[in-house]
Formats: C-alpha cells, structure tokens, sequence
C-alpha cells in the first residue's frame, strides 16, 4: 500500500514537472530580438550573442531588486541597478559599455582598476557625493575619474584641498627642476654647424659653471671653494690684533718689500714712526703702524692672484658677454677682486699710505663683498640652491611675517612705554623709539635683557609681547620649513634618479640593478623620465601626508 502511494506521488510530480518544462519551451524568446525600453525590460536577453545581465526594472513605482555583481581589481562589489542608472559616468550606467566587460563563466563584470579608489566612485553612486582617501595619490585619483567618466569637479570641498595640492605641488617641483638645471643665461651656440672654437668654447664654458660635467670640473670646483674660504679666513683674521705684525719685527720689514717698497721709503716710513713714538707713545705708534703678517698676505696675494684668473677665463668663454657682467656671482667677484688691486695700486705709488686710515677703511668696508664669495657653493652644493629658491618661493611667507611683527612691535612698544611709565621713575624705557629695541627682540624670542620692566604693568605687557612673539612665529615658519623640506626631499630622489641613469649606461654597473633588465637598449632620456616621475609621485605624496599626518588610521579612511 505505501509502495503504491510512493509510485502514484513520483508520477504526479514528473508529469507535473514535464508541464512545466514544456511552457518554458514554449515562452522562450529567440536568440535574437529588439531590445525595449529599460522600463519594459524584465528577463535575461541575449542580443547577438553578447550577454546582458537580468536587470528587472520596477513597475508602478517599486524598486528594482536586481543588482550587479562587479569584481574590480579583485574585490567584488554587489550594487542596484537603480543605484546607477541615470547618473553621471561613462561606464557604470551605461549597459553598451557594461556588456563589454561581462564574463559569463563568473557572472559578473571586470574591470582591472584600483579597488580602493573605485570605493569612492561607488560611494558616490550611492550618496551623491564624491570622497576620496587621504591616503590616495593625486594623479591616481586622476586616472580613476577619467577612466569611470566622472569629472573631478564633482568631489566635495573637503577632499578639493588635498586633492588639488598634488597638481600646485607638480608645477612647484617642475619650476625648482627649471631652477636647478639652467645655466645663468643660454648658449648662443646652438645647432650642427659650430667651428671649432666654439665647440672647445662650449665644453671649457661647460666646465666652469658645471662642476659634475667632468673630472676637471670636479677638480677646478674643489681648488676654487677652498681658495674661497680662504680668502674669507684672511678677511676674518685681519681684525685681529694677533695676525699682525709691528715695527721691529722682521716681518714687518718683510712685508714691506713685499709690496715693493724701496730702501728709501723705508727709511721715510721709520723716520715717521719714531717720531710718532715720540709724540703718542710706543704702544700707541705700534697699533697705528700694525700690518698684516706676511704669511696671511702671501695667501690673500694666491686667492686675489686666481679669482683674477678665473674671472679672466668666464670673461674669454662666455658665450654672451653682456649677460656674464650682469650675473650675480660675477658682479660679487668684481667687487672683492676691485678693492685688492686699488689698495696694491696705492701703496706702489705712495708706501706711506698704507698707514693713513682714511682711504683705506673705505676700501676694507669693500673688501665685505668677499663674503659672499660663499654663495659659489650653490654650483656644487644643492643644498645651498634649495635654500636660496625656498626662501624665493617663500617670500609672500617672509613678507607677511614682517608685516605681522612690525604691527605687534608697535602695539607693545607703546603700551609698554606708557605701562611702565606710570607713576614709576626708574623705567629702562625713556621713550617710545628705545622701547621698540626691546619690542623685537622680546617678540622674536631672543631677550638681550638690556632693557626690562620694573612695574606691575610692565611685567603684564611684557608677558603678553612674549606670547603673542611665539605665536607669530610659529603661524608663518612652518609654511616655509614645509617648503624647505619639499623640495629638499625631491632634490634628493632627483640625485638619486641620476645616480641609477649612471649605472644604467655602466654595463658593468647595470647587472647590479635587479629591476631593470636589457640596460643597453634602454634611453637614458627615458630612464631618467620614468624615475624622475616615480620620485616625482612619492615626494608628493609623502608632503600631503605629512600634512595629514593625524588622520592617516586606514588607507580608506574617507572624509
């Protein structure tokens, strides 16, 4: 009896089954069929042979429930249908261009781009508004809303900021890259046709302004930074009374015919000191008749002797001969080299004036120029260039600075001239142009301490000017410490990019370098792009972090 009930039960359901499969037959469409409307479509539809995923629109109002199964870059992402369509993109809501990157045997959509930006892009879908990560490159984010067709100018104001920061940083970087790699004006010589001259011109030229173009340039460079300091040890040492020498001591006659001075002007010259002597007293005779120790003279004679030199030899190969007399370094020169022949020329022609101070502090006061003999090292240091162009590109920073000090030290000047003054006799601060002295020196933090306050109201106005000096200084400085390290970092990976190109071109060196194979057939101007912008993106990057130091928790993290 079971038996029978068992058997009578599987017939029902087979024959049932078999009504079912035939109505299917008989509803199916054809392969090939006009596509209606989105809001007609409500089964799967194969059209010539190109799937296109069952989107069931909502009728009378409802709500698709269909979704979309997308694995970008290997994460898999389920979204409504309704959640796209209609909205901005080039892709996305789009089923033309969907279709195009459907797999059938998975059953979704692929695309090979970035997962963690394309959380933005759904997000936007979804919210209307368009975040991205802090912790995303800007560039990177750049590409991704090209390639999804979504214009980066739908982002929201909070991720605008950082966003935009990575493009003004480019333009910086490449203007410091402009910096770094011109010559203080162009060549002249230009194109196939040059004569032999001008090419031996070009490459001495080359030396001379580039100290990395060559062996002797690195040479020539070394010989000239230390002549340099030097020279600027002579300038510093001849204030000292030790480094010079006296009547009556050997060396002093030395250096007197040194500068050519005969045996009767030296018998003029001692006449005149012993008279002095008589007159003014030993030590005060020996102070005004004190030279130079021969030794320090003898250097300064070498340095004078090869700035000379070299300036002759810039003049000769100077491709333009009116740019190199209004070049910086080359006006610098002038003026320390000037004071030493005008002093040589006056001592040949009258040996007693190197003892009259009037005409020669005015030449000592030119000898300053010699100081800034120091910025030659911005040829053979980058790090002297980087800080020249930070404070360059500083200078709305530097200036406001200025601006914000000088209001506050008017502020506190005054009212620590009258706070102090009142009903108080023995206040340090006698008028309003004396209390500006204390003014800077408090609001900058340094505190000579020559000038205090000595009354109640003084010692309130005094720590108000403190504070508000610390806080002045620490609003702007950082804005041009943070450019300083900029492009300090990015000077560096560009060292570095040309140190790999080296040994690139080494095809001994080249087996050293693991990722890159086939150094030989590779072009250096290729190479030193591909490198250049790899740094490029990771000095970027690492300054917009440091900016958003505290919020980097997850790589995802949105605003």
């Amino acid at each position: 009896m079971y038996f029978n009930i068992a058997v009578h039960q599987f017939i029902r359901s087979w024959a049932e089954s078999g009504h079912r499969k035939a109505k299917c037959r008989v509803d199916k469409p054809s392969p090939v069929r006009q596509i209606h409307s989105l809001n007609k479509m409500s089964a799967v539809m194969l059209l010539n042979g190109d799937p296109v995923h069952h989107l069931a629109t909502a009728r009378n109002g409802e709500r698709s429930t269909e979704t979309l199964r997308l694995n970008v870059g290997g994460v898999i992402h389920e979204v409504r249908w309704d959640t796209l369509k209609g909205k901005h993109g080039s892709i996305l809501p789009h089923l033309d261009e969907l279709k195009k990157h459907y797999r059938a045997e998975k059953d979704d959509y692929f695309f090979d781009r970035h997962p963690g930006i394309f959380e933005s892009v759904l997000n936007y879908y979804r919210t209307g508004g368009l975040h991205v990560p802090i912790t995303a490159c800007g560039p990177a984010v750049k590409a991704e809303l090209e390639f999804w067709g979504i214009s980066e100018f739908e982002m929201e104001d909070c991720c605008w900021t950082t966003y935009s920061s990575y493009q003004e940083r480019k333009e910086s970087l490449a203007k410091f890259d402009s910096f770094l790699g011109k010559s203080p004006y162009k060549s002249r010589y230009r194109g196939d046709r040059v004569t032999t001259w001008q090419s031996a011109r070009r490459r001495v030229w080359t030396d001379l302004e580039n100290p990395g173009s060559s062996l002797f340039a690195k040479i020539y460079a070394s010989i000239s930074l230390l002549l340099v300091l030097m020279s600027i040890m002579v300038f510093v040492l001849d204030s000292h009374p030790f480094f010079h020498v006296s009547p009556g001591d050997p060396a002093w006659a030395f250096t007197l015919s040194f500068f050519g001075v005969g045996a009767e002007s030296f018998h003029d010259i001692t006449a005149h000191f012993e008279k002095s002597v008589n007159e003014s007293g030993a030590e005060s005779a020996k102070e005004h008749y004190e030279i130079l120790h021969p030794a320090l003279l003898l250097v300064d004679f070498t340095c004078a002797s090869f700035f000379t030199f070299d300036l002759i030899m810039r003049f000769i190969f100077s491709p333009n001969k009116l740019h190199f007399f209004v070049y910086p370094l080359t006006i610098i020169d002038l003026l320390a080299i000037v004071p030493f022949y005008a002093e040589l020329a006056i001592i040949n022609s009258n040996p007693e004036a190197i003892f009259g101070k009037t005409v020669f502090d005015f030449i000592n006061i030119l000898k300053i120029a010699r100081v800034f003999r120091i910025f030659r090292l911005t040829k053979s240091y980058t790090g002297m260039k980087v800080i020249l162009y930070s404070l360059k590109e500083s200078l709305a920073e530097i200036t406001l600075t200025l601006i914000i000090l000088l209001i506050t030290m008017l502020i506190c000047s005054t009212l620590m001239f009258y706070a102090d003054n009142y009903n108080n006799e023995k206040s340090d601060f006698k008028n309003i142009p004396l209390t500006l002295w204390w003014s800077i020196v408090t609001l900058t933090t340094v505190g000579y301490g020559e000038f205090v306050p000595s009354s109640g109201l003084g010692y309130i106005v005094g720590a108000i000017s403190a504070f508000f000096g610390v806080l002045c200084l620490a609003l702007t400085v950082p804005i041009i410490v943070n450019n300083f390290m900029l492009y300090y970092s990015h000077s560096r990976t560009t060292l570095k990019a040309e140190r790999k190109v080296d040994l690139i071109e080494n095809k001994d060196a080249a087996e050293d370098l693991d990722s890159i194979d086939e150094t030989t057939n590779v072009p250096r101007q290729q190479v030193v792009s591909s490198i250049r912008l790899r740094d490029f993106e990771e000095t970027a990057n690492h300054a917009a972090h440091s900016d958003q130091h505290s919020f980097m928790s997850h790589p995802t993290t949105l605003y």
